[in-house]
């Protein structure tokens, strides 16, 4: 068991509370439960175990055992992060009747106004403020300011970011064009999550990388396409779990390899005649190398977890970290459970979603240095605060939205330290003594439609099942291409060769959906670098394609085809993945 610090006897602030929850865990002990959404939610795990290393968490971050299992809480966190679809629809600002780009449709719940005014002094939270009535029902009154409460047309986006006004989330970012979570980086078009990184275009998760096309995580990569968990490759394509490569195509598992075509060494010259060959890439030809890609990565041993340089951990995709249980996508992360994407974390339980970040339980998208917050959305820079939404630089802060640079607030109303505590401490016993105090927040308190949120890729459910659990359906976006020609995807050129600029002048009618989309000149400008062919398929199908890729809040359980132990994996082994624990795989590949 891994020792948990937990916080000494000082001189409680919320006595009451504090009394009450001691009883609780003191009689806590490792048993069963049965999730609330048993027999209602397909995904459900129906009985659940607390086991002692839970308890400890739960000690630590003063709250009581979880009523849902960790796959339906991980469910109710998740539609809070979108998959990125923007809606042009009205700001309901009052007095304003323009039109605006947001990540939220028309038929949100709840009002959307524009990020620039919801961010600027004119704004007022305060006028939103609920004075404290010790005989209401606090988690109603929390709803009822939920549904008035606006929500910005972006989350978290960086003021400072330059010509990034289609960009959600992430920070300095320059030129970025539809992208989501993208951080100190420029010159990005339809990525999710890179960080550091300049001239990236449909992908998602890359660092520390230049030039790179349709990949998904990657690090440190130069002239790059179509890679999968690939580092420190450069000049390549149709790469697969490989390291250190250069003038590679076509490969699978290499290490430190150059000149390599579908994982047979040719000499410099042959290398060069090969690609001589296939040039100019058309999309017919991609499409062909695909396929036999693909079948070549299901042939080959993969390491199913992807986990590396990380020691008693339990998860995919865990690089630099320790002691982690029930983790997804993780990078030095250090005393987590049941979480996706903590990075750089630690001491943390029940997230989704946070960087630099600890002591944090039940929370989505609250980082950035911020510290025990409990059942919290989309915040950075908060410490000591609970039922927090969309808020900066808060510290000791209950029940409130939007706020900025604040401290001792509930429900958006000022209060003075002393009285703050109090009204907490009244407010949690009672909750706690009903029952209500430890689940957080449901479906109902997402401004994101579950259909286009992270949660209907790892989770689908039917429209039936979203609204049963309180979420909402989004309608499909309106196109951006107006009045000009529409041009069926039989009729763009197979080659960038063949591309003239006339096709800005022309929308693409996607193959997949017929839904017409337009490419933009700088988008243009990177096919032609890249000496890659202009797509015919719309650009949120190729986004969701590449979050299919190890989505996020979802792994499988399998067994080492070499070894035959029990594993965990990011690819269904359904698929018929030829999937290897990691010690096999270090023995076979290495």
């Amino acid at each position: 068991m891994v020792e948990i610090e937990i916080p000494g006897k000082m001189q409680s602030k919320t006595p009451q509370f504090d009394a009450v929850l001691d009883e609780i865990l003191k009689d806590l002990v490792p048993h069963t439960r049965t999730c609330i959404w048993k027999g209602k939610n397909p995904h459900c795990e129906g009985d659940f175990d607390i086991v002692a290393e839970d308890i400890e968490f739960l000690k630590m971050l003063r709250v009581p055992a979880p009523n849902y299992c960790p796959t339906c809480r991980r469910i109710r966190r998740l539609p809070h992060m979108g998959m990125l679809q923007l809606f042009k629809r009205p700001c309901n600002t009052p007095g304003h009747n323009e039109m605006m780009i947001s990540i939220f449709a028309e038929n949100c719940p709840f009002p959307v106004y524009d990020y620039k005014y919801f961010i600027s002094d004119e704004f007022d939270p305060f006028a939103f403020g609920v004075d404290y009535n010790p005989n209401d029902d606090h988690l109603n009154i929390l709803w009822e300011l939920r549904k008035r409460f606006p929500m910005p047309s972006f989350l978290n986006r960086d003021p400072a970011s330059v010509n990034s006004d289609y960009s959600n989330g992430g920070r300095n970012t320059k030129n970025a064009y539809y992208t989501g979570g993208c951080f100190e980086s420029e010159d990005m078009w339809y990525t999710n999550f890179a960080n550091k990184s300049k001239m990236v275009m449909d992908s998602r998760t890359i660092r520390g990388s230049d030039h790179v096309y349709s990949s998904v995580y990657g690090g440190h990569l130069y002239k790059c396409a179509f890679t999968y968990f690939t580092s420190n490759s450069t000049d390549s394509m149709f790469l697969f779990d490989c390291r250190n490569c250069q003038d590679c195509f076509g490969c699978v598992n290499l290490r430190n390899k150059r000149y390599c075509v579908w994982n047979e060494q040719y000499t410099k010259e042959e290398y060069e005649a090969f690609m001589q060959s296939i040039r100019p890439l058309s999309r017919t030809k991609i499409r062909e190398y695909e396929e036999k890609f693909w079948k070549m990565v299901k042939e080959l041993p993969m390491n199913a977890s992807h986990n590396l340089a990380s020691e008693n951990v339990s998860g995919v995709n865990i690089v630099n970290s320790h002691n982690l249980y029930d983790v997804i996508d993780a990078q030095k992360a250090e005393n987590v459970r049941h979480a996706d994407s903590p990075l750089g974390h630690h001491d943390s339980m029940d997230l989704t979603f946070s960087g630099g970040s600890d002591h944090l339980y039940g929370t989505v998208n609250i980082g950035s240095s911020s510290s025990w917050v409990k059942f919290s959305v989309s915040s950075k820079y908060c410490t000591d605060s609970e039922f927090i939404f969309n808020s900066k630089n808060l510290s000791n802060c209950f029940m409130c939205f939007g706020l900025q640079n604040k401290s001792y607030c509930i429900l958006n109303k000022q209060y003075e330290e002393d009285e703050y505590f109090k009204i907490v401490d009244a407010i949690k016993t009672k909750l706690l003594q009903r029952g209500e105090y430890g689940d957080g927040f449901g479906f109902e308190y997402s401004a994101q439609a579950y259909n286009i949120s992270l949660a209907q890729i790892a989770y689908s459910l039917t429209e039936e099942q979203i609204k049963m659990f309180g979420g909402y359906v989004a309608s499909e976006p309106e196109t951006n291409v107006g009045t000009i020609p529409v041009i069926e995807a039989i009729d763009v050129p197979q080659t960038i060769e063949e591309t003239t600029d006339d096709i800005l002048e022309k929308a693409i009618r996607c193959e997949k959906t017929g839904k017409p989309f337009r490419v933009i000149p700088s988008e243009l400008a990177f096919y032609r670098k890249m000496q890659l062919p202009v797509p015919v398929v719309h650009p949120q199908v190729r986004m969701g394609k590449y979050l299919l890729v190890a989505p996020t809040g979802k792994m499988f359980k399998a067994m080492c085809a070499k070894c035959s132990k029990d594993i965990f994996s990011i690819f269904d082994p359904k698929e018929g993945w030829n999937l290897y624990c990691g010690s096999c795989y270090q023995q076979e590949v290495a």
